[in-house]
């Protein structure tokens, strides 16, 4: 199903300054579906810039609140893999060249998605805010910061309540440095970012990804690869 129209805009520049609100109230004013909304599946675009590589492709996802399950197609629409993702690893299959590996979430560059195949689909479309070890709260004239002790910072819209932007300190060992979300738009009562970038955390790549199609709670899902028992998974 595609989204109801909506608009977002990047966030405002200028001076943040110490906010009156709470961390408490700031989050209890956003958006979390966690008790609702337990699976997704759809489509979407994802064009991949990192240093000496521009792609393009399409993916078809499918995510719970545990796994996800990403196929991807070249532009000609020839399926080239497909991904898994935990939350501790990958496991990626290229039908294309019959090689299957392995892998810990935090060597996603290794894939050619970069940290797209990092996160849990359910988890990216749905950030859920932590509600600790929040040091400080700022305000702009349209946005909250909050900032935690371990460095990481969250920018929420104050008058829509959604997730603008995620960042995470460099002394933290992620595999993403920065979430910018973009363009929500509303889907069956629930709203949802419809592009997302996700930088490298040392951010010399990016991920832009668009969502063309979502379903929401799903009937069912596939949520495995069929791998022949001919290939051996190499793990790293």
């Amino acid at each position: 199903m595609l989204f109801a129209c909506s608009t977002s805009k990047s966030i405002t520049e200028g001076d943040f300054t110490r906010s009156k609100a709470s961390a408490e109230q700031v989050i209890a004013g956003t958006y979390d579906y966690s008790e609702s909304l337990h699976s997704l599946s759809g489509k979407g675009r994802a064009v991949v810039s990192e240093p000496g590589n521009n792609d393009r492709v399409t993916i078809n996802f499918e995510s719970d609140e545990n796994v996800s399950l990403l196929t991807i197609q070249n532009r000609i629409g020839i399926e080239g893999g497909q991904l898994l993702v935990d939350q501790d690893s990958i496991l990626i299959y290229n039908r294309v060249e019959k090689q299957a590996r392995k892998l810990s979430v935090l060597e996603a560059r290794m894939t050619n998605l970069n940290e797209l195949a990092s996160i849990n689909i359910l988890d990216l479309m749905n950030f859920k805010i932590p509600d600790v070890e929040v040091s400080q709260v700022l305000e702009s004239d349209r946005s909250y910061q909050l900032l935690y002790r371990g460095g990481s910072q969250i920018y929420i819209n104050k008058e829509e309540g959604w997730v603008e932007q995620v960042v995470r300190p460099e002394n933290v060992r992620a595999p993403y440095s920065k979430i910018i979300y973009e363009n929500y738009g509303e889907l069956e009562g629930f709203l949802f970012p419809r592009k997302i970038t996700i930088f490298s955390a040392d951010e010399s790549s990016r991920v832009v990804f668009v969502v063309q199609s979502l379903s929401v709670n799903p009937g069912s899902l596939n949520l495995s690869i069929d791998i022949p028992e001919d290939i051996v998974i190499k793990r790293y």
